[in-house]
């Protein structure tokens, strides 16, 4: 058995070789997280093409049967006479009119909620702005959008992944925030875009809200941040009890960009 210790050529020769040996485990990982981040994208595409196909399922299949259907309705409304003798008739079609009309209306809004056909035929903008219309009709807060387009454009992928930011921060002012105003802002103008959302509402704990998410109960933030990711992107939150909810993102525009995961 040696005693002596190691001479200095043999010391080097070790270290080079545990520094080796570290940069080729690094680059393991590095490549394992890459193919993860891969087929995760990949889950997450089908899964949005599975939205995109059930949404126009809805909107071409239901939808056009439901209004098929109120279509001979209202002929089968305007053929009976209005008198005394047909008025019963008459109440029951009027009746189910009114519900199969409000069956088209809830159809076309889970369709739009689904996959809005804005966004793929018109684009981010377009989408972003309908959906912050939306929003502000529906729930009565005025909400604001301030966009500044990528001059190169952006992805199809990294487009929904916006919108689907925006429409799950609104879902969740609307849900807990008690908000009067909501802005968002999205700049495409830098190799990192940024979005940012915010409202006036009573805010919420964040480390709370994010530990019931990983029990099961679903705040939404976490897969928002988990989303992100998927684009090496970061995502922030920032809220306290009393002081409103936002949220702030940045990632790549495209995956050679500088700060993209590999």
């Amino acid at each position: 058995m040696r005693t002596d210790p190691p001479s200095p050529n043999e010391m080097r020769a070790q270290l080079t070789e545990l520094l080796q040996a570290h940069e080729a485990l690094a680059e393991r990982l590095r490549q394992g997280q890459a193919a993860f981040q891969r087929i995760a994208r990949s889950v997450w595409r089908v899964q949005e093409e599975e939205r995109s196909r059930f949404a126009r399922e809805l909107h071409d299949g239901v939808g056009h049967n439901l209004a098929a259907m109120l279509h001979l309705i209202s002929e089968a409304l305007a053929s009976l006479p209005d008198d005394e003798r047909n008025r019963h008739a008459r109440d029951e079609l009027a009746r189910a009119h009114a519900i199969g009309d409000s069956t088209l209306q809830d159809t076309r809004a889970l369709s739009r909620m689904l996959r809005p056909q804005i966004l793929d035929d018109l684009g981010l903008e377009p989408a972003l702005r309908w959906l912050a219309r939306s929003f502000s009709e529906t729930h009565g807060i005025d909400t604001q959008l301030d966009y500044h387009a990528p001059p190169a454009g952006i992805d199809a992928d990294r487009s929904t992944l916006v919108f689907r930011l925006v429409q799950e921060a609104l879902a969740n002012t609307a849900r807990h925030a008690s908000a009067r105003r909501v802005a968002i802002a999205f700049d495409g103008r830098g190799e990192q875009a940024s979005l940012r959302v915010r409202d006036d509402g009573s805010g919420c704990d964040i480390d709370a809200a994010l530990a019931r998410g990983r029990q099961g109960a679903s705040s939404g933030l976490g897969g928002m941040r988990d989303r992100v990711r998927l684009f090496g992107g970061s995502l922030q939150f920032q809220s306290t009890p009393g002081a409103g909810f936002g949220l702030s993102v940045h990632f790549p525009l495209s995956d050679a960009s500088p700060g993209a995961s590999p």
